[in-house]
């Protein structure tokens, strides 16, 4: 399919980016690896009278290792980041998630930034205009009036979009307890990564339009922890996840029992879903079979996947982030010991 039309531009800095998006408001979009944007621009779901370029803008591709933090610049490539040694020693869940991204081609042109910012999905959305033209508009798609075709919301309620998010690095660096910096017209701001996610699956990320993610910044881990990340997918290269399950473990190096644990959910909601129970049934005790059984089962109430994405059933997707809720736990403790 071909691209709509479109003004392009391509800004050198920062600043320039900034006041070319303010000025265009809600008509223009940004614009760095164009792995999800462009698709979306070819299937007519988002058209923007502008598009901006930010990939030229120098200074914001790189991975340094700082005091306390690891930081990584919004135009890091996600191939930079899986191939990072630094990054694959200490923080192994995010380098295992930037590479099951895609295929090696989408990892190339794909930024951090980008696959943090990424659109939600839904079967009925992330269609042609063919097949949109024979059916009802989506709410996601339409205005505020229109209804979700596949979950129609009763009389007198709310309008929902249940669209769900499938970037695989978010779950990772939520883990990792990351930030974000935000360059916008009012200034340069960091937020928690969580923040950035509304859970409102029309409009999924709290970016206003002027907006531009810069860098991503993640705590150093404390001594004796690590972290691991797990995707489910059709296919073991190229599809987008049906399911994510990241866990972070610090454990204390003399009693053995754990200090502090994170576990995140992708591709189950609008948003990454933080269980937060793990870290109340783990901490302060030594982990065991039984307790990764329990934080298991915790990850199965918190998972509430539903039949808007194809491949497989909402009920397998929520047995599995059981499965793989523990056996991400058992992965991460295993680099523990073996360090």
């Amino acid at each position: 399919m071909s691209l709509p039309k479109f003004d392009y531009q391509a800004p050198q800095t920062l600043d320039e980016a900034v006041l070319l998006l303010s000025k265009a408001k809600k008509d223009a979009k940004v614009i760095a690896g164009g792995t999800d944007l462009v698709v979306a621009m070819k299937q007519r779901r988002i058209t923007p009278a502008l598009v901006v370029n930010i990939k030229g803008i120098k200074g914001l591709e790189y991975i340094k290792n700082g005091k306390g933090e690891l930081r990584i610049g919004a135009l890091t490539p996600l191939s930079s980041i899986e191939e990072s040694e630094l990054i694959r020693e200490k923080f192994p869940a995010l380098a295992k998630a930037a590479g099951a991204v895609g295929a090696p081609q989408h990892r190339n042109a794909g930024t951090i930034g980008g696959n943090i910012c990424l659109n939600t999905r839904c079967w009925y959305y992330n269609q042609s205009p063919f097949f949109r033209k024979c059916r009802p508009v989506c709410y996601k798609f339409g205005s505020d009036k229109d209804k979700c075709q596949l979950f129609p919301t009763r009389e007198g309620k709310a309008n929902v979009c249940y669209s769900v998010f499938s970037g695989d690095t978010a779950p990772a660096l939520i883990a990792l307890g990351a930030k974000i910096k935000i360059k916008g017209p009012e200034g340069e701001k960091t937020i928690p990564l969580t923040e950035l996610y509304t859970g409102d699956g029309k409009r999924p990320i709290a970016l206003a339009p002027a907006d531009i993610v810069t860098e991503v910044t993640v705590p150093s881990p404390p001594e004796n922890s690590s972290s691991a990340y797990m995707k489910y997918r059709v296919r073991e290269a190229i599809d987008f996840p049906l399911l994510g399950v990241a866990v972070s473990i610090a454990l204390d190096a003399g009693s053995g029992t754990c200090k502090n644990a994170s576990v995140v959910l992708g591709a189950v909601a609008s948003r990454p879903v933080e269980v937060t129970e793990a870290e109340k049934i783990l901490k302060g005790k030594k982990i065991t079979e039984d307790l990764i059984e329990q934080v298991g089962e915790a990850a199965f109430k918190a998972a509430k996947p539903l039949a808007n994405l194809l491949e497989c059933s909402p009920q397998y997707r929520k047995r599995l982030a059981k499965v793989f809720t523990k056996r991400a736990i058992k992965s991460a403790l295993e680099i523990i010991k073996s360090a």
